[in-house]
């Protein structure tokens, strides 16, 4: 994938990536140099490319109709905190709690979810908002655009851990009130269409992984349609490789990505993070005799 970004994969020094690699797992050395200079200059370009789709969509999620119609759920993924606080304290796992780029990343992902949601809406039916029409600090506004995406607005699935879960259920039972522009997910998205699946004492949902593994689809969703995913772009690319492998729906299954981008400051950090993850997952680490991710991701598709 190419991208004109300046934040694009030639930012990255492939060879000190390898580097970084084998110092992280000396066993990469028993595959071809490269096999896995390959698999970093791929995953790379792919960040790249996603995080250039969505510094686009970040202000608005434009689309075709046609497109907009085959939407038949949002997957929205948990992140770093919770809606409500920036990092989960003692939850959260050391590698997430001090970048301040990765803070708040779950009320970013939802928010962004929302916004898609209303972008669904508004074309299904067939009114529409201008930038200055959309006021959520005011009760009447509220109705109005939770109605709206209430009727015709998609089924939303969130699946995070137990304490995510939690707090993203209580923010949607909260009373309508008026709401900082900070809180798009409250001003936009009613509670009824959104589908939140909780792990089990057998099966706790800790880690991407298991957010991937316990999925599934509404009852009715179309052969024909397509299931959007909302997450970080760099983690996107680690998702869909782990979508590859522990196939969460039916095969043939459409799928459209929306990458939240990453603050500017670190973007590069971010996607070196994932880079060398995604090498550990597909080559390296296994669960329940299979590898946590394949080395490519499913296919899917963005709006370009």
């Amino acid at each position: 994938m190419k991208t004109e970004s300046p934040e694009s994969a030639e930012q990255f020094d492939v060879e000190a990536l390898y580097q970084a690699a084998l110092e992280d797992h000396a066993e990469y050395k028993d595959f071809p140099p490269e096999q896995i200079k390959g698999l970093i200059a791929g995953i790379a370009h792919e960040i790249a490319h996603l995080e250039e789709v969505g510094e686009r969509e970040k202000a608005r999620i434009e689309m075709p109709a046609e497109v907009v119609r085959n939407i038949g759920a949002v997957w929205a993924f948990s992140g770093v905190g919770t809606y409500e606080r920036p990092v989960k304290d003692e939850k959260e796992r050391p590698v997430y709690q001090s970048p301040s780029w990765l803070r708040w990343a779950d009320r970013l992902n939802l928010n962004h979810m929302a916004m898609l949601a209303l972008t669904v809406a508004e074309v299904r039916s067939r009114e529409e908002f201008d930038a200055g029409s959309f006021s959520p600090d005011t009760h009447e506004g509220n109705r109005n655009i939770k109605e709206l995406v209430g009727r015709f607005g998609p089924p939303i699935i969130y699946n995070g851990t137990e304490s995510e879960n939690d707090v993203l259920a209580e923010v949607l039972a909260s009373p309508d009130k008026i709401i900082p522009r900070d809180r798009t997910l409250e001003a936009i998205v009613p509670g009824s269409k959104v589908t939140i699946i909780r792990g089990t004492a057998e099966r706790p949902i800790v880690n991407t992984l298991d957010v991937v593994k316990t999925f599934h689809l509404p009852f009715d969703f179309g052969e024909n349609q397509e299931l959007a995913i909302v997450a970080p772009a760099p983690q996107l690319a680690r998702i869909m490789r782990m979508v590859k492998n522990h196939r969460p729906f039916p095969e043939h299954t459409k799928v459209r990505l929306f990458p939240v981008p990453t603050l500017r400051e670190g973007k590069k950090e971010y996607a070196k993070m994932e880079i060398l993850g995604i090498l550990s997952y597909a080559l390296l680490k296994k669960v329940d005799g299979k590898a946590v991710a394949d080395a490519e991701s499913y296919p899917y598709a963005v709006n370009e």
